[in-house]
């Protein structure tokens, strides 16, 4: 497992048919592509409408 962990998220080939092998590898790799298209929100949010809530 951590073998094929490794090369799955290093982007190397497997290098086995096993299925099972195969299948979390796939899996692993799926994973650490939809992680790359989320976008990270960094720092902290802001929020302009300030006046929401205050006595005025």
């Amino acid at each position: 497992m951590h073998r094929i962990y490794l090369a799955a998220t290093m982007g190397y080939g497997l290098g086995s048919d096993d299925p099972e092998e195969l299948s979390y590898y796939k899996k692993v790799r799926k994973e650490m592509d939809d992680m790359k298209k989320d976008s990270v929100k960094k720092g902290i949010p802001l929020n302009w409408d300030t006046t929401d809530g205050m006595d005025q």
